[in-house]
């Protein structure tokens, strides 16, 4: 059932890649992979990146072997988001129960946001992916693997860095979970963890994540850049401070986007009105869930040698997944972040884990009064109403999400065609040319990157006047007018001359392509196409 899972997260996102172009940050992000692939700057030394480095390092080994495409660029994401269905599945079978996993992992797999980053070029798949390995080992109190795994998570995305409560949380569960009232059932692993003191863990967790961070640290001190890509990314960004004033509007704006966690009106309700059942129930019962040893709950067994017999719970779980995303959420309320969608990605899983908790509760109840109704009677019944429930409330979700309806992820409608722009140059233009850019220099610099040609920036139309000359071509955007630049050109005798255009899913332009030309006697008229219907 897991594998399935897995395998529907590779599957079901593949019609994104042929009606997804890139994002102005896939393209950038892209684009910065192909100068290490290209041998250009294999240190990006040369080149101004606000991002930690090893992502862009996965997407040049995917260019190596595959490729200058858009779908090499995305390989990576695609293989993260498959992977942290897996390992949703194990770290709910952990923390929960078996099918609290196997449910929590299909959650994932068909949840729009996961649907809709997993085909994209965007850092955020690949950092949930070390978050939730992360997770996972400190579930078991590998607080080694654990830092090493959150450092790796930090060094594709400098915000795994928010994920260090939870993952110390869970730590601190494994060690405090530990069931000491019968010591001959521990294996050596599990009874290290009874006799170290609780500060051990902690240091290993440490020691191990800064350790792993130093070389980070030392390639971003030896490039030749004037500031770190830390310093930069503050400064791109705008800087990052607290900002209460807009507290309320802002974690609104997030909350809305966490509709599409499942994109489900039913289960969006049910987890609104059964969370705090389940915290009210665990915190009543005072109970954790055992696991069962007869699964290995992650594939290496060199990295937990205690896997097979492991009893060790984990203390409210759900409770400490509840705090952690409310914290997160505040976090990025209260600091001045922009409501991106991609910010929200990594709590996808943990959100899953909980609607999974809440979802089999009753059939938990139901096993727990009689224990055979797991196999016949009512608990079987639940449990095909409850697949029933799954397939009805998220068929139409997956439907919208693998046809790019909803409004995350690449979401690039606009630019929808830049490929046929560019087939056109290649085909009928020729190299060595200039294309003035305003909106799309860093779509341009990927889509034509074995091309050579002279992209020339413009901030005004003044400035791209004074560089006009006969024959250059100048890109853009249906949806942005160019009736100013083509004042600015006529007042230095120059006009635009559509040569071709490319068009959205709907019929409307997306990107038009003009030629600059000399004013003569026989210009032909010329109107704005902005916003027309072919």
């Amino acid at each position: 059932m897991v594998s399935l899972a897995m395998v529907s997260a590779l599957l079901l996102p593949l019609n994104l890649l042929s009606i997804q172009r890139f994002h102005h940050d896939e393209a950038l992000y892209a684009t910065w992979a192909l100068t290490i692939a290209s041998g250009q700057d294999i240190w990006l030394d040369k080149t101004p990146i606000d991002k930690p480095p090893l992502f862009f390092y996965l997407l040049a080994g995917s260019f190596k072997l595959l490729g200058h495409s858009e779908t090499a660029a995305r390989l990576p994401s695609l293989l993260a988001t498959a992977l942290t269905v897996g390992l949703t599945f194990f770290l709910g079978r952990r923390l929960f129960s078996r099918p609290v996993g196997t449910v929590a992992a299909w959650l994932v797999a068909l949840s729009p946001f996961s649907l809709m980053f997993a085909p994209t070029a965007f850092t955020d798949p690949v950092q949930v992916a070390f978050v939730i390995a992360s997770c996972l080992a400190a579930s078991y109190g590998r607080a080694g693997w654990a830092g090493v795994l959150l450092a790796l998570a930090i060094a594709t995305k400098q915000q795994g860095l928010f994920f260090t409560p939870l993952v110390l949380g869970l730590l601190f569960g494994a060690g405090r979970g530990v069931i000491v009232s019968q010591p001959q059932t521990l294996d050596p692993a599990e009874s290290r963890l009874t006799k170290n003191h609780p500060s051990k863990p902690f240091f290993r967790f440490t020691v191990a994540s800064l350790a792993s961070l130093v070389s980070l640290l030392a390639w971003d001190l030896n490039r030749h850049q004037p500031s770190a890509f830390l310093e930069r990314s503050l400064t791109n960004y705008g800087g990052l401070a607290t900002d209460l004033a807009s507290i309320g509007e802002r974690g609104l704006g997030f909350i809305e986007l966490l509709a599409y966690a499942t994109g489900s009106v039913v289960l969006n309700s049910i987890f609104i009105a059964g969370l705090p059942l389940v915290l009210i129930y665990d915190l009543w019962t005072g109970r954790t869930k055992k696991q069962s040893p007869s699964h290995a709950p992650f594939p290496s067994p060199s990295m937990f040698p205690n896997f097979q017999t492991s009893k060790l719970p984990i203390f409210f779980p759900s409770l400490l997944l509840t705090l952690f995303i409310l914290f997160f959420l505040a976090l990025h309320a209260a600091l001045s972040f922009q409501i991106w969608d991609r910010y929200l990605l990594g709590l996808m899983p943990l959100l899953a884990l909980l609607l999974a908790r809440i979802l089999l509760l009753p059939g938990s109840l139901l096993q727990h009064f009689h224990p055979l109704s797991c196999r016949r009677g009512p608990g079987f019944i639940y449990g095909l109403g409850l697949a029933g429930l799954l397939a009805v409330s998220l068929g139409r979700p997956v439907q919208d999400a693998i046809n790019a309806r909803y409004p995350l992820g690449s979401n690039s409608e606009d630019i929808y065609g830049i490929e046929q722009i560019v087939a056109y140059l290649q085909r009928n233009v020729g190299a060595n040319n200039t294309l003035f850019h305003h909106w799309l220099g860093a779509h341009w610099r990927f889509y034509l990157w074995d091309y050579p040609y002279d992209l020339q920036f413009w901030d005004k139309p003044e400035v791209l006047a004074s560089k006009a000359k006969p024959g250059y071509f100048v890109a853009v955007p249906a949806r942005r007018s160019e009736l100013l630049l083509r004042l600015v050109l006529k007042n230095r005798n120059y006009y635009l001359r559509e040569v071709t255009r490319a068009y959205q899913r709907d019929g409307l332009p997306s990107l038009l392509l003009y030629r600059i030309e000399q004013t003569d006697d026989e210009e032909p008229p010329q109107k704005s196409t902005f916003g027309q219907k072919n």
